[in-house]
């Protein structure tokens, strides 16, 4: 199996901006700054495999479940496009999963913000199963899921890491490089909702000429 890996590239750019873990930092601090570093490492681990979990269920059932909804790729690509250009602009514009409204919002205990809302939407969010799936549709989509699986497996690991060093992490880089971080991500993501729904445009032309 030949690996294109520009496409490797793209997928790897695209979720790692989306799930955006340097970015999250500052919420998992905020969330679970009042735990023991070890309940920390059990909230970052559990956070991180749920979220897999949940991508990677999305990606390998996601077609059959827009066929039994009558849901064509095209249609939730555009859709998908627009969820992914409202939360690059959000992050563009400094809201993107504001800690502050996500602490306040979620019912934080010792274990249930693992799962919500630190593993969905926070790492998986609707942005991110519309962008995951959408490369899926790009080409071999059992190779794409492949890809697809294993990037969002590494940069969830990294998320980890990153999960439990955040202390660290905020105080050596700063909150203000995070912010600009931030909003490079949500430059990159942005143009991936734009393209998103640029082709799907494009392949509903070409399908409605024939």
């Amino acid at each position: 199996m030949l690996i294109d890996w520009s496409f490797v590239l793209i997928v790897f750019t695209g979720l790692f901006a989306i799930i955006n873990p340097i970015g999250n930092a500052p919420i998992f601090i905020s969330l679970a700054d009042h735990l023991s570093k070890t309940q920390q490492r059990a909230i970052a681990l559990k956070a991180v495999t749920v979220g897999f979990i949940i991508l990677a269920i999305f990606v390998v059932f996601g077609y059959a479940l827009f066929n039994i909804f009558g849901i064509s790729i095209q249609a939730f690509r555009i859709t998908g496009g627009l969820l992914v250009l409202k939360v690059g602009f959000d992050m563009i514009n400094s809201k993107s999963k504001d800690s502050a409204e996500v602490t306040k919002n979620a019912e934080v205990t010792d274990t249930g913000f693992a799962i919500s809302p630190l593993a969905t939407p926070i790492l998986v969010g609707p942005g991110t199963l519309s962008t995951a799936v959408s490369f899926v549709g790009v080409g071999n989509k059992i190779e794409n899921s492949i890809i697809i699986i294993l990037s969002s497996g590494i940069i969830l690991s990294m998320t980890y890491f990153v999960f439990i060093y955040s202390t660290t992490l905020v105080r050596i880089i700063g909150k203000e490089a995070l912010n600009v971080v931030t909003k490079i991500m949500g430059l990159l993501i942005g143009s991936i909702g734009i393209q998103m729904m640029i082709t799907s445009i494009e392949e509903l032309v070409h399908n409605y000429k024939l």
